[in-house]
């Protein structure tokens, strides 16, 4: 009977994929879409949990890795501040998620197992676009258990393999290697947030965050900075003759780029440029929509994001003019001497640079020179410390996603960094095939997190939270790493901090400057050139969001607005390339566009 062998065959399917992270080659159905199952029954999504309020809130707080007794710190708090305010946020999510996206639990169709699924993607009407944490809430940490397995397979059939790995890879917590929630664990925690989170006030009992923010900047920022002047990967690569990007003959970085059109000569761009602050040429104007951050080779020749509504993430070279599809998601970062690159989400996350220069149509991402390094974690940032063979390294921290533009975005991230955060060093040397890790070394860094990693490895900057989960400043560490034996000792004591308010920023590689994007609110309105937040010139920017790049000399923590993006377009991720020039990615939904752009600001500035 058809029930019968079905009955049987998603046994053993339940079986692989427990197993391996897989799915079966078997459709669990050959018949009309919209028709009903003949099928086994769906696996349960969760079961009741009769705990009391109390004590399912502990053991539920101990699963997720909050700051209460018993607790297991490799959990969702590796990545995640584990804040009274950022669990409500997730309730949000979560319950948005039961009723708008999981609302067939006994997946009764394939149909309805295809239209639950494209709404956990980014883009639910385009069914190849990437898949959404956010979109899945807390019940992302069921990702690898078997009712997602069971509809994806009921969704995809021979397909359900690879589009469940993908929705593990892009939506599945937690990630990087931490092990997966069993289905007794899921079952407390979705108890807990199905309950409305009862406890939790009495429960997570932590230290409160920094109310407010003191600016200190110490004698040893303008000492970094003086050092750095001679000694800097931006004077090793050029005295390297590191074969920069729009440049051919010149030497002097401010008479590169010059046949790049000017963003001032554009429809689009036309207000773009600051007077006196540098200007904006278009390196590069696509239709596709990048995902979270966009970073570029010190030569300023590749550059690289995550795409929603394509699979896998794409790499620019403008070399050639051309699209290299990688089998990533998101987050590229590259060592600030160009030997090689960062992606996260592909099989492997680490590569020599010759997978890239050897002009290739795609990468794989299991290259001869890639390996994955599970220690090295989401928003990552690299550095390397100076001199023959020094060593690279790669940072992570608790961090918050940052992919605004795609919607009016009316505010900088929250920054719902718990006090149990913390920074991880993960030490890497290049053996002459694929880089190598060395042990990881965590560092306390409470109330912290976003943090970014100097080319040369010798300081962070990391943005503060405050109350309500809101940014107070950013915090300039500097990293005193010594080697002993095998394994580093690593302590990062504050040396400056700045109190303002943006999004993850960039070093320069001559580590004078950071810049950053600032997502345009009511405060900003004169600053813009407004009279005030009301006038009804500055309404647009109220409706449609915005957001500039800034520069800021970490010498005098005075920030330097560089662009002047019109409502509705968002200047965003700006980092900079080896000589100075900044490079960012503009977001015009409206139009249906993204353009890559380089700015000349720091070579004016400086």
């Amino acid at each position: 009977m058809r029930s019968a062998a079905l009955l049987v065959a998603f046994g053993a399917f339940g079986a692989l994929v427990l197993g391996c992270g897989g799915g079966s080659s078997t459709p669990v159905d050959a018949g009309p879409e919209d028709a009903p199952i003949d099928a086994p029954v769906a696996p349960v999504f969760r079961n009741p949990v009769a705990l009391p309020d109390d004590q399912l809130a502990v053991q539920a707080l101990q699963i997720l890795g909050a700051q209460v007794s018993g607790t297991n710190p490799a959990s969702c708090s590796g990545c995640h501040g584990m804040t009274k305010q950022h669990l409500r946020y997730w309730r949000a999510l979560s319950d948005t998620t039961m009723t708008s996206c999981l609302t067939d639990l006994s997946v009764s169709t394939q149909a309805s197992a295809r239209q639950m699924i494209d709404c956990l993607r980014a883009m639910p009407t385009l069914p190849d676009s990437d898949f959404e944490t956010k979109k899945v809430g807390i019940y992302a940490t069921a990702a690898r258990l078997p009712w997602f397995a069971y509809t994806f397979q009921m969704a995809y059939g021979d397909q359900s393999a690879a589009q469940l790995a993908q929705f593990q890879a892009e939506a599945g917590m937690p990630k990087n290697g931490v092990v997966p929630l069993t289905q007794p664990q899921f079952d407390i925690v979705a108890e807990w947030y199905v309950r409305g989170l009862p406890w939790l006030e009495q429960t997570l009992v932590t230290d409160p965050p920094p109310s407010s923010c003191e600016p200190g900047i110490s004698s040893e920022v303008p000492a970094h900075v003086a050092a750095q002047a001679t000694t800097s990967w931006r004077k090793v690569n050029a005295m390297n003759q590191m074969a920069m990007f729009g440049c051919g003959a010149e030497t002097d970085p401010k008479n590169c780029l010059q046949s790049i059109p000017l963003a001032s000569s554009t429809a689009f761009g036309a207000t773009w440029d600051v007077a006196g602050r540098g200007q904006a040429r278009v390196l590069k104007d696509v239709t596709y929509v990048s995902s979270y951050w966009t970073r570029s080779s010190p030569d300023g020749r590749f550059v690289a994001h995550g795409v929603a509504n394509v699979a896998g993430s794409y790499v620019i070279d403008l070399q050639r003019d051309v699209l290299v599809g990688i089998n990533t998601a998101y987050d590229p970062a590259f060592f600030p001497d160009g030997s090689g690159f960062v992606f996260q989400g592909g099989p492997k996350n680490t590569c020599g640079m010759s997978v890239l220069t050897s002009n290739p149509a795609s990468i794989t991402m299991n290259e001869a020179a890639c390996r994955k390094i599970t220690q090295i974690g989401l928003y990552q940032h690299v550095g390397q410390q100076l001199g023959a063979g020094g060593d690279y390294f790669a940072i992570d921290s608790e961090f918050v996603s940052d992919d605004g533009g795609k919607a009016p975005t009316h505010g900088d991230p929250d920054t719902n960094f718990g006090s149990n955060g913390y920074s991880s060093f993960t030490p890497m040397i290049w053996n002459g095939t694929q880089y190598a890790p060395r042990t990881t070394v965590n560092v306390d860094t409470p109330f912290e997190g976003d943090t970014v990693l100097s080319p040369s490895a010798k300081l962070t900057i990391g943005r503060v939270s405050g109350p309500g989960d809101r940014q107070i400043g950013y915090v300039l560490r500097k990293v005193n790493a010594q080697l002993i034996g095998a394994t580093y000792e690593i302590s990062t004591p504050e040396i400056a901090r700045y109190c303002i308010s943006g999004g993850k920023p960039g070093f320069s590689y001559d580590e004078r400057w950071i810049a950053y994007h600032h997502y345009v609110t009511a405060a900003d309105a004169v600053e813009l050139g407004f009279t005030s937040s009301t006038d009804p010139a500055f309404a647009a920017y109220l409706t449609q969001g915005a957001a500039n790049v800034y520069l800021m000399d970490l010498r005098t923590g005075v920030p330097i607005r560089i662009t002047n993006m019109a409502p509705g377009q968002y200047a965003l991720f700006p980092h900079f390339r080896s000589d100075g020039w900044i490079y960012s990615q503009v977001r015009d939904s409206a139009a249906g566009h993204e353009y890559t752009v380089a700015s000349d600001a720091a070579l004016i500035l400086e």
